[in-house]
């Protein structure tokens, strides 16, 4: 005898995995983890600390490429590949800065969504203390990025 049925999935954590049947599409991963429904594993390890690792090289590769344009264009000193350099910084974190938020949202959303509840807290905790490290950074050197005039 054969059974030619479906097999039946238990969802035992409600994440919503979209496995196991219907005839509705299974969501992307991005929208899940924004939404809080996917597994913190997946969105700590795969989008933030590998898909982190692609921003930030991307955004190394925006500021080599800004000093070399800024190199071409002014040959004669290094004023040229300074202002390269700098818009290169800027139009890196500006590209960065919404993988940045939703990456944040996703982590803190999916906090719970793992077996042992302490790396939910933990996560949290990491996340606060990372802003947290951000604001004072931005605190102790305000008066070294914005010039007092």
């Amino acid at each position: 005898m054969s059974d030619d049925r479906p097999p039946i999935y238990i969802d035992l954590h409600g994440l919503g995995t979209g496995r196991g049947g219907g005839d509705a599409p299974e969501e992307p991963m991005w929208k899940r983890a924004w939404e809080g429904r996917e597994r913190l594993w997946v969105v700590f390890w795969v989008c933030g600390v590998f898909g982190m690792g692609v921003v930030i090289a991307g955004w190394m590769a925006a500021i080599f490429i800004g000093l070399q344009i800024g190199l071409l264009a002014a040959p004669q000193g290094t004023d040229g590949g300074f202002v390269g350099a700098v818009t290169g910084i800027a139009l890196g974190a500006l590209a960065g800065l919404p993988y940045l938020i939703w990456m944040t949202v996703g982590l803190w959303r999916c906090a719970p969504n793992c077996e042992a509840r302490i790396w939910g807290r933990l996560t949290r905790g990491w996340l606060v203390a990372q802003y947290l490290g951000f604001a004072m950074a931005v605190w102790n050197y305000w008066d070294k990025i914005v010039p007092q005039g």
